[in-house]
């Protein structure tokens, strides 16, 4: 009987809990900074803009704050998501009704030479999509939807969505019990 009685609540209780974070008043948020890749004056940062970096070539994205690391590796964004003690905030946008979240990068020779996150309108579904220049430079362009808080998508395109993993606890649940029965 009490199995019986949880198989019915089971997917009532799903439904509630997607409604309570679609109605949470929250948006998706999406990474939002330009990390500038290798950049030997570091102490320089602080009077830099994207202004400055782009000049004229305004169809090369740049979105501040401008991040540069000790190391010049790519930034570690899951390390910046979990770090409470860091002002998170700064480095995030809110991921408004028809836009999407962005990570684009330029490659050179096999090179991430910069990156930039953002929240932007675009003409495409999910995916990656790669233009190669005549220079050799590869350009990069991820889209991605983010879900209510997680982290942002545009970390890795490949990260599974809140829904995906909350249909999958309760596929692991049901199964648990129909099992024990």
């Amino acid at each position: 009987m009490k199995l019986q009685l949880f198989k019915l609540l089971l997917p009532l209780l799903l439904l509630l809990l997607s409604v309570c974070l679609e109605v949470s008043g929250e948006s998706p948020q999406c990474f939002h900074f330009t990390w500038l890749g290798p950049y030997e004056n570091k102490s320089n940062l602080p009077k830099e803009s994207c202004e400055a970096r782009v000049g004229d070539f305004n169809e090369i994205p740049c979105e501040m704050p401008l991040v540069a690391t000790s190391n010049d590796s790519v930034p570690d964004v899951k390390a910046l998501w979990k770090n409470e003690t860091l002002n998170r905030e700064h480095y995030l946008c809110q991921m408004s009704p028809g836009y999407s979240c962005v990570k684009y990068s330029y490659i050179f020779k096999g090179g991430i030479q910069n990156i930039t996150y953002m929240c932007a309108k675009v003409n495409s579904t999910n995916g990656c999509y790669r233009h190669k220049h005549k220079s050799g430079m590869m350009v990069e362009a991820c889209v991605c939807a983010s879900k209510v808080g997680v982290i942002p998508c545009n970390n890795s395109p490949t990260m599974k969505s809140m829904h995906t993993r909350i249909l999958g606890l309760a596929l692991a649940l049901f199964s648990i019990f129909v099992i024990v029965k």
